[in-house]
Protein backbone atom coordinates (compact mmCIF):
# COMPACT_ATOMS: atom_id res chain seq x y z
CA UNK A 1 0.00 0.00 0.00
CA UNK A 2 0.99 3.23 -0.79
CA UNK A 3 2.03 5.82 1.93
CA UNK A 4 0.65 9.25 1.12
CA UNK A 5 2.48 12.26 2.62
CA UNK A 6 0.67 13.82 5.58
CA UNK A 7 1.34 17.31 4.07
CA UNK A 8 -0.03 16.55 0.67
CA UNK A 9 -3.71 16.85 0.06
CA UNK A 10 -5.47 13.83 -1.62
CA UNK A 11 -6.88 14.55 -5.41
CA UNK A 12 -9.91 17.03 -5.24
CA UNK A 13 -12.91 16.37 -7.15
CA UNK A 14 -15.34 19.40 -7.24
CA UNK A 15 -18.60 20.63 -9.49
CA UNK A 16 -18.89 24.02 -9.97
CA UNK A 17 -23.25 24.75 -10.74
CA UNK A 18 -25.34 27.53 -11.45
CA UNK A 19 -28.45 26.93 -9.76
CA UNK A 20 -28.68 22.92 -9.68
CA UNK A 21 -27.17 22.88 -13.16
CA UNK A 22 -23.85 21.20 -13.41
CA UNK A 23 -21.35 23.65 -15.85
CA UNK A 24 -17.97 22.70 -14.80
CA UNK A 25 -16.50 19.52 -13.35
CA UNK A 26 -13.11 19.59 -11.91
CA UNK A 27 -10.20 16.75 -10.53
CA UNK A 28 -7.21 18.12 -8.81
CA UNK A 29 -4.43 16.11 -8.38
CA UNK A 30 -1.92 17.37 -6.12
CA UNK A 31 0.34 15.08 -6.04
CA UNK A 32 1.03 14.99 -10.08
CA UNK A 33 0.08 18.71 -10.25
CA UNK A 34 -2.75 18.19 -12.81
CA UNK A 35 -6.28 19.17 -13.22
CA UNK A 36 -8.66 17.79 -15.33
CA UNK A 37 -11.56 20.43 -16.36
CA UNK A 38 -14.87 19.79 -18.24
CA UNK A 39 -16.48 23.15 -19.23
CA UNK A 40 -19.74 23.48 -20.52
CA UNK A 41 -19.35 25.37 -23.82
CA UNK A 42 -23.03 26.32 -23.80
CA UNK A 43 -23.02 28.51 -20.59
CA UNK A 44 -22.12 32.25 -20.26
CA UNK A 45 -18.45 32.59 -20.21
CA UNK A 46 -18.66 34.78 -16.77
CA UNK A 47 -20.05 31.60 -15.38
CA UNK A 48 -17.38 29.11 -15.61
CA UNK A 49 -14.36 28.85 -13.42
CA UNK A 50 -11.85 28.83 -16.48
CA UNK A 51 -13.32 30.94 -18.93
CA UNK A 52 -11.11 30.28 -22.31
CA UNK A 53 -8.36 28.17 -20.71
CA UNK A 54 -6.85 24.82 -22.81
CA UNK A 55 -5.12 23.80 -19.62
CA UNK A 56 -5.64 24.93 -16.24
CA UNK A 57 -2.70 24.67 -13.38
CA UNK A 58 -3.44 23.89 -9.75
CA UNK A 59 -2.83 27.62 -9.70
CA UNK A 60 -5.51 28.40 -11.30
CA UNK A 61 -7.85 26.15 -9.14
CA UNK A 62 -6.58 28.09 -6.15
CA UNK A 63 -7.13 31.48 -7.62
CA UNK A 64 -10.85 30.45 -8.44
CA UNK A 65 -11.18 28.95 -4.99
CA UNK A 66 -10.33 32.64 -3.74
CA UNK A 67 -12.18 34.28 -5.84
CA UNK A 68 -15.27 32.66 -4.04
CA UNK A 69 -14.20 33.64 -0.87
CA UNK A 70 -14.77 36.76 1.53
CA UNK A 71 -11.83 38.64 0.87
CA UNK A 72 -8.40 38.04 2.86
CA UNK A 73 -8.71 41.76 3.77
CA UNK A 74 -12.07 41.96 4.73
CA UNK A 75 -12.47 44.03 8.63
CA UNK A 76 -12.94 41.12 11.49
CA UNK A 77 -11.36 38.24 9.21
CA UNK A 78 -10.29 36.21 11.87
CA UNK A 79 -13.99 36.60 13.38
CA UNK A 80 -15.35 35.17 10.47
CA UNK A 81 -12.52 32.47 9.70
CA UNK A 82 -13.98 31.67 13.60
CA UNK A 83 -17.70 31.40 12.72
CA UNK A 84 -16.76 29.06 9.96
CA UNK A 85 -14.24 26.66 12.40
CA UNK A 86 -11.03 27.20 10.71
CA UNK A 87 -8.27 29.09 12.46
CA UNK A 88 -6.12 30.88 9.17
CA UNK A 89 -7.35 32.11 5.62
CA UNK A 90 -7.08 28.67 3.57
CA UNK A 91 -9.27 29.11 0.58
CA UNK A 92 -9.97 25.47 0.08
CA UNK A 93 -11.03 25.42 3.31
CA UNK A 94 -13.59 27.92 2.72
CA UNK A 95 -14.75 27.16 -0.08
CA UNK A 96 -15.51 23.17 1.31
CA UNK A 97 -17.20 25.15 4.37
CA UNK A 98 -19.10 27.98 2.09
CA UNK A 99 -19.52 25.94 -1.30
CA UNK A 100 -18.40 29.48 -3.10
CA UNK A 101 -21.67 30.83 -2.74
CA UNK A 102 -22.09 34.58 -3.35
CA UNK A 103 -24.74 37.18 -3.05
CA UNK A 104 -24.03 38.79 -6.53
CA UNK A 105 -24.35 35.02 -8.47
CA UNK A 106 -26.15 31.63 -7.97
CA UNK A 107 -23.00 29.52 -9.41
CA UNK A 108 -21.51 27.22 -6.14
CA UNK A 109 -19.38 24.11 -5.69
CA UNK A 110 -20.34 20.60 -4.98
CA UNK A 111 -17.74 18.52 -3.42
CA UNK A 112 -17.45 15.07 -4.49
CA UNK A 113 -19.77 12.99 -2.29
CA UNK A 114 -22.07 15.92 -1.38
CA UNK A 115 -25.43 15.47 -2.46
CA UNK A 116 -26.71 19.05 -2.01
CA UNK A 117 -29.30 21.15 -4.26
CA UNK A 118 -28.69 25.22 -4.22
CA UNK A 119 -31.58 26.12 -2.23
CA UNK A 120 -29.33 23.36 0.65
CA UNK A 121 -26.16 26.15 0.11
CA UNK A 122 -27.63 29.48 -1.07
CA UNK A 123 -29.63 31.50 1.08
CA UNK A 124 -30.88 33.82 -1.30
CA UNK A 125 -31.88 31.07 -3.80
CA UNK A 126 -33.69 29.48 -0.93
CA UNK A 127 -35.27 32.64 0.72
CA UNK A 128 -36.47 33.28 -2.97
CA UNK A 129 -38.32 29.47 -3.77
CA UNK A 130 -39.56 29.82 -0.36
CA UNK A 131 -37.94 27.25 1.65
CA UNK A 132 -38.61 28.32 5.43
CA UNK A 133 -34.57 29.10 6.80
CA UNK A 134 -35.52 26.06 9.48
CA UNK A 135 -35.31 23.97 6.55
CA UNK A 136 -32.09 25.15 4.94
Amino acid sequence: MKKMNRFIAPPLQFEVLEHDRVIAKVKLDYINQTVDVWQDDKVEPVFLPFPGKAKVSVGDVLDYFESRCVPRTRHHIDKILQSLGLQEYVRTDIVKKTHGVLYDDYVWIRFSGEELKCADVHPRYASEQGVPANLR
